[in-house]
C-alpha cells in the first residue's frame, strides 16, 4: 500500500513539473543536435502558408524525446521481452505505401530498443527489414551500403550502432519530405511514437525502482504535446476520404482521450494502464495491416 501511495504522489509531481514546461527545449537531444534540417524544400504555396514545413521540422527534431524513453527501460536488462517487437515476417504483408511507412517507423524503434538491451545480433534482421522497407517507399539511400556496413562493423559498440539508426531515420523523414512525401514522413515518425510509446507502458509495471517508475510516467505525460502536433499534421495531410487514414486519425484521437483524463489528477499505474491499452490497441491494428 505504501508503494502504491508513493507512486501516485509522485506520478502527480510529475505532471505538476511537465505541465509547467512551456516549450523548453528537452535535454534528451543525445543525437540530433548535430543533423542540420533541409530548408530549400520546393512547396506548393499553400503548403507554405499553412506551415507545414515547420510543423514536420517539429516532429523530427523531438523524436527523440520518445526515443529515449527506451533508454530508460534499459537501465533494467532483465525486462527485455522479444516477444514485445513486431515480428521483422510481417514486413511482407505490408502492401501500400502507408501501411509501409508506418511499420518502417515501428521498425525503427524495436531496433532502438534492441541495441539499447544489447541485443545486437538480434537487431540485424530489422536493419535489413528496415532497409527493404524504405527502398520501397523510395528512400533506399537512407540505408545505403556504407550505412550497412558502417553497423557491420560496430556491433560490439552499442552507442555507434544508436547513432548509425538514428542517422539513417533522420535520412529517411527528411528525404521523404524533400520529396514533398509529408504524409509518408509524418506517417514514420507516427509508427516510431506508437512504438515507443507500447513498448513504455508495456514495461514501466516490471520495475521495482520507484524512481525509475516516476522518470517514466513524467515522460509519457509530456508526449501529449506531441501527439496533439503529430494528430494535427496528419489530419492536415490526409487525402481525401482514406480509410486507413481516417482510421489511424479515430484510433489517435482515442489515445488523446485518455491523456485528458489525466488532468489535474492524481495519477495512478491503472491510469497508464488504460493509455496502454489505447495505445496497444492502435499498435495491433497497425502490425496486423495489410
Amino acid at each position: 500500500m505504501h508503494k502504491t501511495h508513493l507512486f501516485i504522489l509522485l506520478c502527480s509531481t510529475c505532471f505538476f513539473l511537465s505541465s509547467c514546461v512551456d516549450n523548453k527545449k528537452s535535454n534528451d537531444t543525445d543525437f540530433n543536435e548535430n543533423v542540420e534540417l533541409n530548408s530549400e524544400n520546393k512547396l506548393p504555396e499553400t503548403l507554405e502558408k499553412i506551415g507545414l514545413p515547420q510543423k514536420l521540422d517539429y516532429l523530427i527534431k523531438n523524436m527523440v524525446i520518445s526515443d529515449n524513453m527506451i533508454k530508460t527501460l534499459s537501465s533494467n536488462p532483465n525486462i527485455f521481452n522479444y516477444d514485445l517487437l513486431n515480428p521483422y515476417t510481417n514486413a511482407q504483408n505490408y502492401t501500400t505505401s502507408r501501411s509501409k511507412a508506418l511499420n518502417l517507423g515501428i521498425y525503427g524503434a524495436d531496433l532502438n530498443y534492441l541495441i539499447h538491451f544489447a541485443q545486437s545480433e538480434n537487431s540485424i534482421k530489422y536493419l535489413i527489414t528496415s532497409r527493404q522497407l524504405a527502398a520501397q517507399i523510395g528512400v533506399a539511400m537512407a540505408f545505403d551500403q556504407e550505412t550497412i556496413n558502417k553497423y557491420e562493423s560496430n556491433m560490439e559498440n552499442k552507442d555507434a550502432l544508436i547513432t548509425i539508426i538514428f542517422l539513417a531515420y533522420d535520412n529517411v523523414k527528411k528525404m521523404l519530405k524533400s520529396e514533398d512525401q509529408f504524409l509518408l514522413s509524418t506517417l514514420v515518425i507516427t509508427g516510431s511514437w506508437i512504438e515507443n510509446m507500447y513498448l513504455a507502458t508495456q514495461l514501466l509495471p516490471y520495475f521495482d525502482s520507484t524512481e525509475i517508475k516516476t522518470e517514466l510516467v513524467q515522460k509519457i505525460i509530456q508526449q501529449n504535446e506531441y501527439l496533439d502536433n503529430m494528430t494535427d499534421l496528419v489530419s492536415e495531410l490526409q487525402e481525401g476520404d482514406n480509410i486507413y487514414i481516417n482510421n489511424l486519425m479515430k484510433d489517435l484521437s482515442k489515445i488523446d482521450s485518455v491523456y485528458k483524463t489525466f488532468d489535474n489528477k492524481l495519477l495512478t499505474e491503472d491510469d497508464i494502464k488504460s493509455l496502454g491499452e489505447e495505445i496497444s490497441n492502435l499498435r495491433t491494428r497497425l502490425i496486423e495491416a495489410k
